[in-house]
């Protein structure tokens, strides 16, 4: 149970170190490897990942408030059963991610790519996708209640709702 505090760090591997119920408060990771670190069940209180690998860490049951993640790259990442709230996912790799079971509120996305990713059981009121790529996004009706999107992401997820849209 590791707590960082007002710390930066840059350059820095943790890919063999295991940092669950851990805690991050007003700290900075700048080109840092979390490739497939369980950071599980930690607290993330206004903390910026930039330009971060993330592929395959379990970030999942965690506490994320006032979180960056800036030009990462988090493919594979799971955030299941995570709050995150007042947090901005920019220009960041978030495919096959999944994000079942969260509790969002206050999420700002930009230009972020989510192929594949899942967001079972996540409602999704006021979270605008956009900007992003959701192409094989998986979701069901209950989750796009006030999704926002641009008319050609619309069509895409009536298909995944087996809408039939004719000409």
């Amino acid at each position: 149970e590791l707590e960082f505090n007002g710390c930066h760090f840059k350059n820095i591997h943790f890919n063999q170190h295991d940092l669950d119920h851990c805690t991050l408060i007003d700290c900075v990771f700048e080109h840092c490897d979390f490739s497939n670190v369980d950071l599980s069940n930690s607290c993330f209180k206004r903390v910026e990942f930039v330009h971060c690998n993330l592929i395959g860490a379990d970030c999942s049951q965690c506490s994320m408030e006032d979180v960056l993640i800036d030009h990462c790259n988090c493919h594979l990442c799971n955030f299941s059963a995570s709050q995150i709230k007042s947090s901005h996912f920019k220009q960041s790799r978030m495919d096959e991610s999944s994000f079942n079971d969260c509790r969002i509120k206050d999420f700002l996305l930009n230009e972020c790519s989510f192929v594949a990713a899942e967001f079972l059981h996540t409602p999704l009121k006021n979270v605008d996708f956009s900007s992003c790529n959701i192409e094989g996004i998986a979701l069901s009706a209950t989750e796009l209640k006030g999704v926002i999107v641009s008319p050609y992401k619309a069509v895409s997820l009536a298909k995944l709702l087996g809408i039939v849209i004719k000409d």
